[in-house]
């Protein structure tokens, strides 16, 4: 078992293992680790050489940024941001290609599926706040690209590190877009909170929406809707989920040192919400949806003109519509209650007394506020 701090759960070490000597198994809070049975265990230690926390890989050069959002109201409107990755993915479908991406199964867990056609898009479309399961996915990926089938994988940049570390080598026919990540939650603490809505209406759970933009993109609502008709349907920072996610309470031990986030990266493009876009875009901003979108590579910037005339968008500067200090470029901090936090998981409690280990003390607020100073006046101070 390695350290927490150094697994993102990417499954990498798990397929390349010719002992089959890996399963990947739930800790305390859901996450997936890899456990070794050392008596199986061969000594070839490629499940070291795969690792990409572990390891460096091959990163692109450089980065071109730029603003947009898909010209198909309806596309926008289904999507949590600009709707960059549906049109992306209808282009790979098109060609016969293939996309995976996260989908919730009937019990609304998040793992990766692939989808073949137009009308499976609306499984992947839309942000799941859950770490997605990743499973078999990376064989899967790997022989489409043997049969010459054009693949579009979409993740967590770590997702696409191992990916590409278990390929260990360049296909011209595979497509690799990461989207911002904040870090990835708890899937335990995500069953928690759906069993206790569903226990308090006495209701099953019909659909899952955690980007619902009725009352617009920036105020955007969590929205559940139940067997019995009701909705669940709340402001996101009033929702106790989303809270404890956005207060790095319960997120992956490896999200706290990040090896990810930095840019350029190693996918073909980045795309995820261009926060911020009223202030130094305002003309690109209608509360709809606007996406930042990164390209990386030659693939990537290919991709990207292939997709343009059906996007409006714009040439953007990248410290500005991503400054250096936001989430999705360095690791954010972890809670101080963390430790408190996970020894309420460890004792079963509700969702309600987890949510109140985000109440901080005096002391911890104080040293949180001196943090932030600190970070404005020098966004490189990490101490």
């Amino acid at each position: 078992m390695v350290n927490k701090k150094e697994c993102c759960g990417c499954t990498a070490c798990l397929h390349v293992c010719p002992a089959k000597c890996i399963v990947m198994q739930e800790d305390e809070e859901g996450f997936l680790y890899p456990i070794i049975d050392k008596e199986k265990c061969i000594q070839c230690h490629r499940c070291e050489t795969v690792c990409p926390v572990r390891h460096t890989y091959n990163l692109n050069t450089k980065t071109e940024t730029y603003v947009g959002y898909s010209r198909d109201e309806e596309i926008r409107k289904q999507s949590s941001s600009g709707g960059i990755f549906s049109v992306i993915a209808e282009w790979i479908l098109q060609q016969r290609g293939v996309v995976f991406g996260a989908a919730f199964d009937e019990n609304f867990e998040v793992h990766h599926i692939a989808i073949e056609t137009k009308k499976e898009l609306v499984k992947l479309r839309g942000s799941k706040y859950v770490q997605s399961r990743l499973e078999n996915v990376y064989p899967e990926v790997k022989q489409y690209l043997e049969k010459k089938r054009k693949v579009l994988f979409t993740g967590t940049a770590c997702q696409i590190a191992g990916l590409k570390k278990y390929l260990n080598k360049e296909y011209e026919n595979l497509y690799t877009v990461d989207v911002l990540c904040h870090g990835v939650p708890s899937p335990k603490l995500w069953r928690m909170y759906l069993e206790e809505i569903k226990k308090r209406n006495n209701a099953s759970i019909e659909k899952v929406e955690f980007r619902n933009k009725e009352n617009g993109w920036k105020n955007f609502l969590v929205n559940i809707e139940l067997s019995n008709m009701e909705k669940y349907c709340v402001h996101y920072f009033e929702d106790k989920y989303m809270r404890m996610f956005l207060e790095n309470i319960d997120l992956r031990q490896s999200c706290y040192e990040c090896h990810f986030k930095g840019l350029p990266r190693i996918s073909d493009m980045t795309i995820g919400d261009s926060w911020g876009i009223e202030k130094y875009m305002p003309d690109m901003d209608d509360d709809k949806g606007t996406s930042v979108i990164l390209v990386h590579s030659p693939n990537g910037a290919s991709m990207f003109e292939l997709i343009r005339k059906k996007l409006v968008v714009r040439e953007a500067i990248l410290d500005e519509v991503l400054p250096p200090t936001a989430d999705s470029r360095r690791s954010v901090e972890m809670h101080p209650n963390r430790k408190k936090y996970l020894e309420g998981v460890k004792r079963g409690e509700s969702i309600d007394l987890l949510y109140g280990y985000l109440q901080k003390t005096f002391i911890q607020k104080v040293v949180s506020l001196m943090r932030c100073i600190l970070i404005r006046i020098n966004p490189k101070y990490k101490e």
